[in-house]
Protein backbone atom coordinates (compact mmCIF):
# COMPACT_ATOMS: atom_id res chain seq x y z
CA UNK A 1 0.00 0.00 0.00
CA UNK A 2 1.23 3.47 -0.96
CA UNK A 3 0.26 6.90 0.31
CA UNK A 4 1.06 10.57 -0.20
CA UNK A 5 0.35 13.18 2.45
CA UNK A 6 0.73 16.83 3.20
CA UNK A 7 0.24 19.09 6.24
CA UNK A 8 -1.27 22.56 6.30
CA UNK A 9 -3.02 25.19 8.39
CA UNK A 10 -6.38 26.56 7.22
CA UNK A 11 -4.93 29.35 5.10
CA UNK A 12 -3.02 26.79 2.99
CA UNK A 13 -5.97 24.51 2.22
CA UNK A 14 -6.18 25.75 -1.40
CA UNK A 15 -2.52 24.80 -1.95
CA UNK A 16 -3.13 21.40 -0.34
CA UNK A 17 -6.18 20.79 -2.56
CA UNK A 18 -4.15 21.79 -5.63
CA UNK A 19 -1.42 19.36 -4.61
CA UNK A 20 -3.98 16.61 -4.03
CA UNK A 21 -5.61 17.21 -7.41
CA UNK A 22 -2.27 17.12 -9.24
CA UNK A 23 -1.00 14.09 -7.32
CA UNK A 24 -4.12 12.00 -7.93
CA UNK A 25 -4.22 13.01 -11.61
CA UNK A 26 -0.81 11.44 -12.18
CA UNK A 27 -1.00 8.76 -9.45
CA UNK A 28 -4.62 7.52 -9.37
CA UNK A 29 -3.68 4.32 -7.55
CA UNK A 30 -2.17 6.09 -4.52
CA UNK A 31 -4.14 7.28 -1.46
CA UNK A 32 -3.76 10.95 -0.53
CA UNK A 33 -4.15 12.56 2.91
CA UNK A 34 -4.28 16.17 4.10
CA UNK A 35 -3.40 16.60 7.79
CA UNK A 36 -4.73 19.85 9.27
CA UNK A 37 -2.29 21.53 11.68
CA UNK A 38 -5.04 23.83 12.90
CA UNK A 39 -8.45 23.71 14.51
CA UNK A 40 -11.35 22.88 12.25
CA UNK A 41 -13.86 25.72 12.39
CA UNK A 42 -14.77 25.58 8.70
CA UNK A 43 -18.49 24.97 8.31
CA UNK A 44 -18.21 23.00 5.07
CA UNK A 45 -14.93 21.15 4.58
CA UNK A 46 -13.75 20.96 0.97
CA UNK A 47 -12.67 17.33 1.49
CA UNK A 48 -11.84 14.89 4.26
CA UNK A 49 -9.06 16.28 6.42
CA UNK A 50 -7.17 14.37 9.11
CA UNK A 51 -7.71 16.39 12.28
CA UNK A 52 -5.53 16.70 15.37
CA UNK A 53 -6.32 14.07 17.92
CA UNK A 54 -4.86 12.91 21.25
CA UNK A 55 -4.94 9.34 19.99
CA UNK A 56 -2.06 9.91 17.58
CA UNK A 57 -0.38 13.03 19.08
CA UNK A 58 -0.68 12.90 22.84
CA UNK A 59 0.62 16.40 23.65
CA UNK A 60 -0.45 18.23 20.50
CA UNK A 61 -1.89 21.22 22.42
CA UNK A 62 1.41 21.87 24.19
CA UNK A 63 3.26 21.53 20.89
CA UNK A 64 0.83 23.88 19.13
CA UNK A 65 1.40 26.48 21.84
CA UNK A 66 5.18 26.45 22.10
CA UNK A 67 5.65 26.33 18.31
CA UNK A 68 4.58 28.92 15.72
CA UNK A 69 2.54 27.84 12.69
CA UNK A 70 5.51 26.69 10.59
CA UNK A 71 7.21 24.96 13.51
CA UNK A 72 4.03 23.15 14.55
CA UNK A 73 3.08 22.09 11.02
CA UNK A 74 6.52 20.55 10.53
CA UNK A 75 6.73 19.07 14.04
CA UNK A 76 3.82 16.71 13.43
CA UNK A 77 5.33 15.27 10.22
CA UNK A 78 6.82 12.10 11.78
CA UNK A 79 3.59 11.59 13.74
CA UNK A 80 1.74 11.55 10.41
CA UNK A 81 4.17 8.99 9.01
CA UNK A 82 3.68 6.82 12.08
CA UNK A 83 -0.11 7.06 11.80
CA UNK A 84 -0.05 6.02 8.13
CA UNK A 85 2.35 3.16 8.88
CA UNK A 86 -0.06 1.97 11.58
CA UNK A 87 -2.87 2.08 9.00
CA UNK A 88 -0.91 -0.41 6.90
CA UNK A 89 0.85 1.75 4.32
CA UNK A 90 4.27 0.43 3.37
CA UNK A 91 5.58 3.34 1.28
CA UNK A 92 4.77 6.93 2.18
CA UNK A 93 5.76 10.19 0.48
CA UNK A 94 5.44 13.57 2.17
CA UNK A 95 5.08 16.70 0.01
CA UNK A 96 4.73 20.32 1.13
CA UNK A 97 1.28 21.76 0.33
CA UNK A 98 2.80 24.20 -2.20
CA UNK A 99 4.11 21.36 -4.39
CA UNK A 100 2.60 20.74 -7.84
CA UNK A 101 2.90 17.21 -9.26
CA UNK A 102 3.29 16.95 -13.04
CA UNK A 103 3.97 13.24 -13.63
CA UNK A 104 3.99 9.86 -11.94
CA UNK A 105 5.73 9.42 -8.58
CA UNK A 106 6.41 5.75 -9.39
CA UNK A 107 10.18 6.31 -9.82
CA UNK A 108 10.26 7.43 -6.17
CA UNK A 109 8.08 4.57 -4.92
CA UNK A 110 10.19 2.07 -6.87
CA UNK A 111 13.38 3.32 -5.23
CA UNK A 112 11.79 2.52 -1.87
CA UNK A 113 12.09 -1.15 -2.87
CA UNK A 114 15.83 -0.77 -2.22
CA UNK A 115 16.09 2.10 0.24
CA UNK A 116 14.29 3.06 3.46
CA UNK A 117 14.56 6.85 3.00
CA UNK A 118 14.82 9.18 0.01
CA UNK A 119 15.99 12.78 0.39
CA UNK A 120 16.86 15.55 -2.06
CA UNK A 121 19.60 18.15 -1.63
CA UNK A 122 18.65 21.75 -2.31
CA UNK A 123 20.81 21.60 -5.42
CA UNK A 124 23.03 19.01 -7.10
CA UNK A 125 26.13 20.63 -8.58
CA UNK A 126 29.15 22.40 -7.13
CA UNK A 127 29.99 25.86 -8.48
CA UNK A 128 33.25 27.72 -7.98
CA UNK A 129 31.26 30.97 -8.05
CA UNK A 130 27.80 30.25 -6.76
CA UNK A 131 24.95 31.82 -8.78
CA UNK A 132 21.83 30.51 -7.03
CA UNK A 133 19.00 32.56 -5.56
CA UNK A 134 19.34 31.15 -2.04
CA UNK A 135 22.79 31.79 -0.60
CA UNK A 136 25.06 28.94 0.40
CA UNK A 137 25.27 30.46 3.89
CA UNK A 138 21.49 30.28 4.23
CA UNK A 139 21.46 26.66 3.08
CA UNK A 140 24.14 25.82 5.64
CA UNK A 141 21.68 27.07 8.26
CA UNK A 142 18.39 25.62 6.92
CA UNK A 143 19.96 22.31 5.94
CA UNK A 144 21.50 20.55 2.94
CA UNK A 145 18.34 18.53 2.25
CA UNK A 146 14.95 20.08 1.55
CA UNK A 147 12.21 18.44 3.60
CA UNK A 148 9.41 19.72 1.38
CA UNK A 149 9.83 16.18 0.08
CA UNK A 150 10.67 13.01 1.96
CA UNK A 151 9.90 9.38 1.16
CA UNK A 152 10.10 6.70 3.87
CA UNK A 153 9.42 2.97 3.79
CA UNK A 154 7.87 1.02 6.63
CA UNK A 155 10.84 -1.12 7.57
CA UNK A 156 12.88 -1.70 10.70
CA UNK A 157 15.07 1.26 9.80
CA UNK A 158 12.13 3.37 8.63
CA UNK A 159 10.33 2.83 11.93
CA UNK A 160 13.51 3.51 13.89
CA UNK A 161 13.91 6.84 12.07
CA UNK A 162 10.27 7.80 12.63
CA UNK A 163 10.39 7.03 16.36
CA UNK A 164 13.64 9.00 16.72
CA UNK A 165 12.18 11.91 14.72
CA UNK A 166 8.96 11.92 16.77
CA UNK A 167 10.99 12.25 19.96
CA UNK A 168 13.17 15.09 18.63
CA UNK A 169 10.37 17.12 17.07
CA UNK A 170 8.19 16.81 20.16
CA UNK A 171 10.49 19.27 21.90
CA UNK A 172 13.02 20.62 19.37
CA UNK A 173 11.33 21.74 16.16
CA UNK A 174 12.17 25.42 16.39
CA UNK A 175 13.38 27.67 13.61
CA UNK A 176 16.10 29.23 15.70
CA UNK A 177 19.70 30.12 14.89
CA UNK A 178 20.52 30.11 18.61
CA UNK A 179 19.83 26.37 18.65
CA UNK A 180 21.19 25.75 15.16
CA UNK A 181 17.76 24.36 14.29
CA UNK A 182 15.60 24.84 11.23
CA UNK A 183 12.35 23.11 12.24
CA UNK A 184 12.20 19.44 11.13
CA UNK A 185 14.68 19.85 8.30
CA UNK A 186 18.03 20.08 10.05
CA UNK A 187 17.42 16.86 12.00
CA UNK A 188 17.48 14.78 8.83
CA UNK A 189 21.14 15.70 8.28
CA UNK A 190 21.89 12.84 10.69
CA UNK A 191 20.17 10.14 8.63
CA UNK A 192 22.76 9.65 5.82
CA UNK A 193 25.41 9.36 8.55
CA UNK A 194 23.36 6.90 10.64
CA UNK A 195 22.14 4.72 7.74
CA UNK A 196 24.42 5.27 4.71
CA UNK A 197 23.34 2.05 3.00
CA UNK A 198 19.61 2.69 3.45
CA UNK A 199 19.35 6.31 2.28
CA UNK A 200 19.05 7.47 -1.31
CA UNK A 201 20.18 11.05 -1.89
CA UNK A 202 18.27 11.60 -5.13
CA UNK A 203 19.87 13.86 -7.75
CA UNK A 204 16.98 13.47 -10.18
CA UNK A 205 16.62 17.05 -11.55
CA UNK A 206 12.86 16.62 -11.96
CA UNK A 207 12.31 16.06 -8.23
CA UNK A 208 11.82 19.07 -5.96
CA UNK A 209 12.57 21.65 -8.61
CA UNK A 210 12.34 25.05 -6.86
CA UNK A 211 13.79 28.52 -6.43
CA UNK A 212 16.94 27.16 -4.75
CA UNK A 213 18.01 25.06 -7.78
CA UNK A 214 16.69 26.99 -10.80
CA UNK A 215 20.22 28.21 -11.58
CA UNK A 216 21.08 24.64 -12.64
CA UNK A 217 17.76 23.58 -14.24
CA UNK A 218 15.61 24.75 -17.14
CA UNK A 219 11.93 23.95 -17.70
CA UNK A 220 11.00 22.91 -21.24
CA UNK A 221 7.79 21.57 -22.82
CA UNK A 222 7.82 18.65 -25.25
CA UNK A 223 5.54 18.02 -28.24
CA UNK A 224 3.00 16.29 -25.97
CA UNK A 225 2.84 19.41 -23.81
CA UNK A 226 4.50 17.57 -20.92
CA UNK A 227 6.91 19.37 -18.62
CA UNK A 228 10.56 18.38 -18.83
CA UNK A 229 13.65 19.56 -16.98
CA UNK A 230 17.05 20.07 -18.56
CA UNK A 231 20.00 19.79 -16.21
CA UNK A 232 22.10 22.76 -17.31
CA UNK A 233 25.31 21.14 -16.03
CA UNK A 234 25.02 17.55 -17.28
CA UNK A 235 22.70 18.28 -20.21
CA UNK A 236 20.35 15.48 -19.08
CA UNK A 237 16.66 15.94 -19.96
CA UNK A 238 14.08 14.18 -17.76
CA UNK A 239 10.42 14.46 -16.88
CA UNK A 240 9.52 17.07 -14.29
CA UNK A 241 7.99 15.00 -11.50
CA UNK A 242 7.02 17.91 -9.25
CA UNK A 243 7.69 21.61 -8.90
CA UNK A 244 7.90 23.16 -5.44
CA UNK A 245 6.26 26.62 -5.39
CA UNK A 246 7.93 27.58 -2.12
CA UNK A 247 7.24 31.19 -1.17
CA UNK A 248 4.96 31.75 -4.17
CA UNK A 249 2.12 34.28 -4.06
CA UNK A 250 -0.62 33.78 -6.70
CA UNK A 251 -1.52 37.46 -6.33
CA UNK A 252 1.95 38.34 -7.68
CA UNK A 253 2.53 36.02 -10.62
CA UNK A 254 5.82 37.55 -11.84
CA UNK A 255 7.68 36.69 -8.58
CA UNK A 256 8.60 33.04 -8.09
CA UNK A 257 9.50 33.37 -4.42
CA UNK A 258 8.55 36.42 -2.34
CA UNK A 259 11.77 36.16 -0.30
CA UNK A 260 13.91 36.38 -3.46
CA UNK A 261 12.08 38.87 -5.70
CA UNK A 262 15.03 39.63 -7.98
CA UNK A 263 15.01 35.99 -9.19
CA UNK A 264 11.68 36.34 -10.95
CA UNK A 265 9.91 35.28 -14.15
CA UNK A 266 12.09 37.69 -16.14
CA UNK A 267 15.11 35.72 -14.88
CA UNK A 268 13.51 32.32 -15.57
CA UNK A 269 10.99 32.93 -18.42
CA UNK A 270 10.58 29.20 -19.14
CA UNK A 271 8.51 28.93 -15.95
CA UNK A 272 5.63 31.08 -17.27
CA UNK A 273 3.45 28.16 -18.50
CA UNK A 274 3.59 26.16 -15.27
CA UNK A 275 3.06 29.28 -13.13
CA UNK A 276 -0.03 30.19 -15.18
CA UNK A 277 -1.38 26.64 -14.87
CA UNK A 278 -0.71 26.49 -11.13
CA UNK A 279 -2.46 29.80 -10.47
CA UNK A 280 -5.54 28.72 -12.40
CA UNK A 281 -5.85 25.53 -10.34
CA UNK A 282 -5.24 27.40 -7.06
CA UNK A 283 -8.02 29.90 -7.76
CA UNK A 284 -10.33 27.06 -8.76
CA UNK A 285 -9.60 25.58 -5.32
CA UNK A 286 -10.72 28.82 -3.59
CA UNK A 287 -7.32 30.33 -2.85
CA UNK A 288 -8.93 33.74 -2.43
CA UNK A 289 -11.17 32.40 0.34
CA UNK A 290 -8.80 30.10 2.24
CA UNK A 291 -5.76 32.40 2.17
CA UNK A 292 -7.67 34.91 4.33
CA UNK A 293 -8.35 32.44 7.16
CA UNK A 294 -6.50 33.01 10.42
CA UNK A 295 -4.48 30.49 12.38
CA UNK A 296 -6.44 29.17 15.38
CA UNK A 297 -3.38 28.80 17.59
CA UNK A 298 -2.45 32.49 17.54
CA UNK A 299 -4.96 33.23 20.34
CA UNK A 300 -5.89 32.06 23.81
CA UNK A 301 -9.36 30.59 24.28
CA UNK A 302 -10.79 34.03 25.12
CA UNK A 303 -9.32 35.63 21.99
CA UNK A 304 -6.31 37.32 23.61
CA UNK A 305 -3.35 37.29 21.17
CA UNK A 306 -0.44 34.94 21.80
CA UNK A 307 2.91 36.64 21.33
CA UNK A 308 6.08 34.84 20.18
CA UNK A 309 7.31 35.97 23.61
CA UNK A 310 4.61 33.85 25.29
CA UNK A 311 5.54 30.77 23.24
CA UNK A 312 9.21 31.01 24.08
CA UNK A 313 8.65 31.74 27.79
CA UNK A 314 6.39 28.67 27.86
CA UNK A 315 9.16 26.65 26.21
CA UNK A 316 11.63 27.74 28.87
CA UNK A 317 9.29 27.14 31.80
CA UNK A 318 7.07 24.27 30.64
CA UNK A 319 8.13 21.95 33.47
CA UNK A 320 6.99 24.32 36.21
CA UNK A 321 3.34 24.39 35.04
CA UNK A 322 0.75 21.67 35.39
CA UNK A 323 -0.83 22.78 32.12
CA UNK A 324 -2.27 20.27 29.67
CA UNK A 325 -3.86 22.97 27.52
CA UNK A 326 -1.92 26.28 27.70
CA UNK A 327 -4.49 27.96 25.41
CA UNK A 328 -7.09 27.71 28.18
CA UNK A 329 -7.51 30.96 30.14
CA UNK A 330 -8.02 28.82 33.23
CA UNK A 331 -4.57 27.26 32.92
CA UNK A 332 -1.73 27.92 35.34
CA UNK A 333 0.35 29.39 32.55
CA UNK A 334 -2.26 31.94 31.44
CA UNK A 335 -2.83 32.99 35.05
CA UNK A 336 0.91 33.44 35.51
CA UNK A 337 1.09 35.66 32.41
CA UNK A 338 -1.88 37.62 33.71
CA UNK A 339 -0.35 38.13 37.16
CA UNK A 340 2.91 39.22 35.55
CA UNK A 341 1.20 41.79 33.26
CA UNK A 342 2.47 39.98 30.18
CA UNK A 343 -0.81 39.81 28.26
CA UNK A 344 -1.99 42.03 25.42
CA UNK A 345 -5.69 42.76 24.96
CA UNK A 346 -5.50 44.33 21.48
CA UNK A 347 -7.07 41.56 19.42
CA UNK A 348 -6.98 43.51 16.16
CA UNK A 349 -3.27 42.92 15.71
CA UNK A 350 -1.60 39.62 14.83
CA UNK A 351 1.82 40.06 16.39
CA UNK A 352 2.99 36.76 14.90
CA UNK A 353 3.13 38.49 11.50
CA UNK A 354 5.73 40.94 12.80
CA UNK A 355 5.39 44.29 14.50
CA UNK A 356 6.25 46.31 11.39
CA UNK A 357 3.19 45.03 9.55
CA UNK A 358 0.77 46.60 12.02
CA UNK A 359 2.56 49.05 14.28
CA UNK A 360 4.05 52.33 13.06
CA UNK A 361 7.65 52.10 14.11
CA UNK A 362 10.32 54.40 12.71
CA UNK A 363 13.24 51.97 12.82
CA UNK A 364 15.59 54.47 11.17
CA UNK A 365 14.99 57.05 13.89
CA UNK A 366 15.24 54.42 16.63
CA UNK A 367 18.51 53.14 15.18
CA UNK A 368 19.94 56.64 15.25
CA UNK A 369 18.82 57.27 18.83
CA UNK A 370 20.14 53.93 20.03
CA UNK A 371 23.54 54.51 18.41
CA UNK A 372 23.79 57.96 19.97
CA UNK A 373 22.90 56.47 23.36
CA UNK A 374 25.45 53.67 22.92
CA UNK A 375 28.21 56.13 22.00
CA UNK A 376 27.33 58.30 25.00
CA UNK A 377 27.30 55.27 27.32
CA UNK A 378 30.66 54.06 26.03
CA UNK A 379 32.16 57.51 26.63
CA UNK A 380 30.96 57.37 30.26
CA UNK A 381 31.94 53.81 31.25
CA UNK A 382 34.76 53.20 28.77
CA UNK A 383 35.10 50.57 26.05
CA UNK A 384 36.08 47.77 28.48
CA UNK A 385 32.88 47.94 30.54
CA UNK A 386 30.79 48.79 27.49
CA UNK A 387 31.95 45.53 25.90
CA UNK A 388 31.24 43.58 29.11
CA UNK A 389 27.77 45.15 29.34
CA UNK A 390 26.65 44.41 25.76
CA UNK A 391 28.07 40.89 25.96
CA UNK A 392 26.01 40.33 29.10
CA UNK A 393 22.84 41.88 27.67
CA UNK A 394 23.07 39.76 24.49
CA UNK A 395 21.66 36.74 26.30
CA UNK A 396 18.45 38.63 27.09
CA UNK A 397 17.76 39.20 23.40
CA UNK A 398 16.62 35.59 23.27
CA UNK A 399 12.93 35.43 24.16
CA UNK A 400 13.33 32.28 26.25
CA UNK A 401 15.52 34.22 28.66
CA UNK A 402 12.66 36.56 29.49
CA UNK A 403 11.07 33.91 31.73
CA UNK A 404 12.30 35.89 34.74
CA UNK A 405 9.32 38.17 33.97
CA UNK A 406 6.94 35.50 35.30
CA UNK A 407 5.89 35.91 38.91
Amino acid sequence: MKAIFTICSKNYIAQALTLKESAIKHNPDVDFYIFLSDLNDIQVLPCDLVLLNNEWITDWQQMAFKYNVIEFSTSIKPFCYRKLFQQGYQKVIYLDPDVYVTSSLNPIFENLNYKSVILTPHYNHIQEKYSGAVTEEELLFVGIYNLGFCAIKKSDIGNKIINWWVDRLSHSCYGDKWDGLHVDQKWMEFIPAFFPEDVLISHHPGINCAIWNLHERELIIDNNESYLIRDLVSGEVVKLIFFHFSGFDPFCDNVINRRHPKFNVATFPSLKPIIKEYIEVEYRNSYDKFSKLTYSFDNFSNGDPILPLHRRIYRASINQFNTKNPFDVGSDFYKSLQESSLLIKDRAINYNLGISKHVKFDTGRMDKLFKLFAIFLKSIIGVKYYYILISYLAKFVRLENQKFMLK
